[in-house]
């Protein structure tokens, strides 16, 4: 039964060649936070700019996995009703990672507007 049901799920298509560049910019990004003081030590910016390009890596990365998983559950093939399950449990996903997209987004306008008008 269990054969039946998982039937397709492995192996996972290949991430995209975007998805991967984009994974890889954010570690580099995330690794340049964790290390700005022997990094960047006379660059007095450096922590906001990439702040800001982790913002918007992580805003880029949302919908790309979003649509690798797409991918991935279009091409199940078990019973019907996993299907449907499945496709209804994405769904209900894609609307919270699009709510937490929206508010990253309105944290970043805001924090650029914000930086720019130093309020």
């Amino acid at each position: 039964m269990r054969k039946l049901i998982f039937a397709g799920l492995w192996p996972p298509p290949p991430l995209g060649t975007r998805l991967w560049l984009t994974l890889g910019s954010l570690a580099v990004v995330g690794l340049n936070l964790v290390y700005e003081a022997e990094i960047w030590p006379h660059t007095l910016r450096a922590e906001q700019v990439l702040t800001m390009l982790g913002w918007l890596l992580l805003l880029v990365v949302v919908p790309q996995a979003l649509w690798w998983a797409w991918n991935w559950l279009r091409a199940y093939t078990g019973p019907v009703w996993m299907r449907l399950t499945a496709k209804a449990l994405f769904m209900s996903g894609v609307c919270i990672a699009a709510a937490i997209w929206v508010l990253m987004l309105v944290i970043l306008v805001g924090g650029t507007i914000a930086m720019l008008f130093k309020l």
